[in-house]
């Protein structure tokens, strides 16, 4: 995401999100624990992440979310870089190389859950926000894990042939492609979204559909014990906290290379800003610490055991 130029920030193209905030009791199963594994953290130019002029730096992170359920069972949303990283860099057009090459040294998902206490054979499902490299990269590191992903998403990245495609690498997800679970959003409306799915089918976790960056992007609401509202993973719906708060666009290169429908990625934004400025839920992105605040690093925070431990693993 390196060297891109930011522009005047416009949010005249963003419209206003509605928000039915009595649909957030769907979310009725709190989750035991959430935490985070960040793969990378690299200074970038704000104005790459949100439009502008002279924003100043910020941390870009690249992260996999860890949730423990009541069950016991550990659940990743995204899987975000794994071993071959590197190589599948060096083989990437000049471009590319040049757009995220900061990520070539980024620290594989297995390790991290190792260091964690989590053994990756025992992660049993994977929630993608959208198919992205930097998003699915560290999927063949959890082999066990079923793969959920929106229909719309799963079958544009399959139906992909270059060895980039829009920000993916589609080769991680069909090296997978036996363990996708389509996500069809054929529940309910949930805040300022027409639908909603029940992805365990006890109210844990909610995914709704945020497309604009990719065809099927999906956010999920989830629920910690303590915590007084939920938790809304957006992935890249917004790269920067100013995306959700402004609102605003990514700058505008960087919005033309990874937002594949800008105008439903405004109407994304906007019902996300409303979801922020209602404070209905926490909003977090997959590269801006800023927004992930709350949420301990998983060798720090809360011990998550392995399913089925007798008690907790120490940190």
């Amino acid at each position: 995401m390196s060297g891109l130029l930011g522009a005047a920030a416009c949010t005249a193209s963003i419209p206003q999100g509605k928000l039915d905030t009595a649909s957030l009791a769907a979310v009725s199963a709190p989750i035991a624990a959430v935490c985070v594994l960040v793969h990378k953290e690299t200074k970038e130019n704000l104005g790459d992440g949100a439009r502008g002029w002279f924003r100043g730096d910020w941390m870009l992170a690249y992260t996999s979310f860890v949730l423990r359920r009541a069950d016991g069972s550990v659940v990743l949303i995204d899987a975000s870089t794994g071993a071959t990283v590197p190589a599948d860099l060096d083989a990437a057009p000049f471009w590319f190389r040049w757009f995220v090459g900061a990520a070539r040294d980024a620290t594989p998902l297995a390790t991290l859950l190792h260091t964690a206490g989590i053994d990756p054979g025992r992660v049993t499902h994977v929630l993608v926000t959208h198919p992205h490299w930097d998003h699915t990269g560290g999927l063949a590191q959890v082999p066990g894990a079923r793969v959920l992903m929106s229909a719309v998403d799963a079958d544009w990245v399959l139906g992909q042939e270059s060895f980039v495609a829009r920000g993916a690498m589609p080769h991680y997800v069909k090296a997978a492609r036996d363990r996708i679970d389509r996500i069809v959003f054929d529940g309910p409306a949930v805040l300022g979204w027409p639908a909603s799915r029940d992805v365990f089918g006890d109210g844990s976790v909610l995914a709704v559909p945020t497309p604009g960056h990719t065809p099927g992007s999906t956010s999920y609401l989830v629920r910690a014990v303590g915590e007084s509202k939920p938790w809304l993973f957006v992935g890249d719906a917004a790269w920067v906290q100013e995306g959700f708060a402004e609102p605003v666009h990514k700058g505008r290169l960087a919005s033309a290379v990874v937002d594949i429908d800008k105008e439903r990625t405004a109407d994304t934004l906007g019902t996300l800003h409303a979801v922020h400025v209602a404070g209905a839920a926490h909003v977090v992105t997959a590269h801006d610490a800023r927004t992930w605040t709350g949420i301990a690093r998983c060798p720090l925070g809360p011990a998550l055991p392995l399913p089925g431990s007798a008690s907790p693993a120490t940190p």
